[in-house]
C-alpha cells in the first residue's frame, strides 16, 4: 500500500464471536467480539481469534478478579511485607523493601503475579500502590533507623502529581525523607526521560534516594546511571544465580563490570535473590555492599525494629 508517496505494510488482528441464544444483545455480541480481537492481537500481527468457552471463562474470572480487586480497595486489604537489606561485610541489617500482598478475603494471602496484570489494565493499580506507601510511611512516621524502599511503577513518574501527594503523605505523617527510597526500572527512565528526570530530582532536594531496580534487565544505556540522581543499583537475580551456573565466567565478568563502574559513580549496590552461601560469599569477595534474598531473610508482615 502506497500513501503520500511511502510503502506501508499494513497488518490487522480479526476477532469473531458466532451468534447463539445466549445473547441478549448486540452489545454482548461486540464484547466477545473484541476480546476475541485482544487475544488475537497477543497472539501476534496479522491473526484471527474466534471466541469460545475457554475466553468465556476466562473473561469471567476477570471480572470476578476486578470486583474483588476494588472491594479489597475499599476494605484496605492490601498489605506491605518487609523482606531485609543485608551489609555484605557483617551482616547487618541496614533497611528493608516492602513488597506488596494481597490478604484476599478468600484465597488468603495472593502475591501480585496474581492480580497485578489485571490491576495495570484497570488502572487500579495505582489506588493499590498509594495504600501501601501510606502504610509504609505511617511505620516510618513511628521513628527507628534504617531505611524502607518501595517500588514505583511508570504510570506514578507519568504522573504530575505524584511526589506531591509523596511529600504531603510524608510531612502529615512527620517521617523522614531520608528513610524512604524510591525502586524503580530502568524502563521508567526511559519513558519521557526529561520528565522523570525533574520528578527525581525534585524527590531527592528533599532528602528521598532512588534506586534503579533489576539492573542489566532493561534497555537503558549507561548514560542513565549519572545522569539521574541514583544512589543504589540492584543486580538482578538472574546475574546473581549466574555466578555458579554454566555460564559462570562470563556473568562474573558481568557482575564484576557493574561493581566497577558502580564504585566509581559512587553508586552503592546490592545483589538481589541471594539464596545460596556461596552466591553471599562470591558477592561479599567481589566488593557488593549490600543483598537481599531468602538466605538473608524472607518477607514478613512488619518491621518490629530497622537497624
Amino acid at each position: 500500500m502506497w500513501i503520500a508517496g511511502r510503502e506501508l505494510f499494513p497488518s490487522g488482528s480479526l476477532g469473531i464471536a458466532l451468534w447463539n441464544p445466549r445473547y441478549r444483545t448486540g452489545e454482548e455480541l461486540l464484547r466477545d467480539a473484541d476480546a476475541a480481537m485482544y487475544r488475537a492481537k497477543a497472539q501476534g500481527h496479522d491473526r484471527c481469534s474466534i471466541f469460545d468457552e475457554d475466553m468465556r471463562e476466562q473473561a469471567m474470572r476477570s471480572l470476578d478478579l476486578e470486583a474483588d480487586l476494588r472491594r479489597a480497595i475499599n476494605n484496605r486489604d492490601f498489605v506491605p511485607f518487609y523482606q531485609p537489606i543485608v551489609r555484605l561485610s557483617d551482616g547487618e541489617v541496614v533497611g528493608h523493601e516492602a513488597l506488596l500482598r494481597w490478604q484476599h478475603e478468600r484465597r488468603g494471602l495472593l502475591l501480585p503475579g496474581a492480580f497485578l496484570e489485571l490491576g495495570e489494565e484497570s488502572g487500579l493499580i495505582e489506588q493499590v500502590d498509594w495504600l501501601i506507601y501510606e502504610q509504609v510511611i505511617a511505620g516510618l512516621g513511628k521513628g527507628g533507623q534504617g531505611y524502607v524502599s518501595v517500588n514505583v511503577s511508570r504510570r506514578h513518574l507519568r504522573s504530575a502529581e505524584f511526589s506531591d501527594l509523596l511529600l504531603v503523605v510524608l510531612d502529615s505523617r512527620g517521617a523522614d525523607p531520608r528513610r524512604l527510597l524510591l525502586e524503580i526500572t530502568e524502563v521508567a527512565l526511559l519513558d519521557d526521560g526529561p520528565h522523570t528526570l525533574r520528578i527525581l530530582q525534585g524527590l531527592r532536594e528533599r532528602g528521598i534516594q532512588v534506586q534503579l531496580d533489576d539492573f542489566g534487565t532493561g534497555f537503558s544505556a549507561l548514560s542513565y546511571l549519572h545522569r539521574f540522581p541514583i544512589s543504589t543499583l540492584k543486580i538482578d537475580q538472574s546475574f546473581i544465580a549466574g555466578l555458579h551456573g554454566p555460564e559462570v565466567q562470563s556473568t562474573r565478568a558481568l557482575v564484576e563490570g557493574v561493581l566497577s563502574l558502580a564504585r566509581t559513580l559512587g553508586i552503592e549496590t546490592i545483589g538481589e535473590g541471594i539464596e545460596t552461601e556461596a552466591q553471599r560469599q562470591t558477592l561479599r569477595e567481589l566488593g557488593c555492599d549490600y543483598g537481599q534474598g531468602y538466605l538473608l531473610g524472607r518477607p514478613a508482615p512488619r518491621v518490629h525494629a530497622v537497624a
